[in-house]
């Protein structure tokens, strides 16, 4: 098996044009395309802007402290949960 690597731009009419090396020629192959986007210009700001700020956590850490969730004897209402047979009703498998 030969791989071979190929950073390339697909134009608008969306065609891929691979040259094969001279001595593949009247050979029947298989061939497997896999294919990634490259980075473009405009794509690390969006990564750089999906990233938690500088500070983050040592701002926000710990910030239920001064309003702590209480549970009392009660626990939690039963009014409040969907009964377990509606969260599957709509699924498909």
């Amino acid at each position: 098996m030969l791989n071979i690597r190929v950073t390339t731009h697909i134009g608008d009419d969306g065609i891929l044009q691979v040259q094969m090396p001279s001595d593949v020629r009247n050979t029947e192959l298989d061939v497997l395309v896999v294919f990634q986007a490259t980075t473009s210009p405009g794509q690390d700001q969006v990564a750089k802007d999906r990233e938690w700020p500088s500070g983050f956590f040592e701002k926000t850490w710990g910030s239920c402290a001064d309003d702590p969730i209480i549970i009392d004897e009660e626990g939690v209402s039963t009014e409040l949960d969907d009964p377990p047979e509606d969260l599957f009703a709509n699924q498909s498998i």
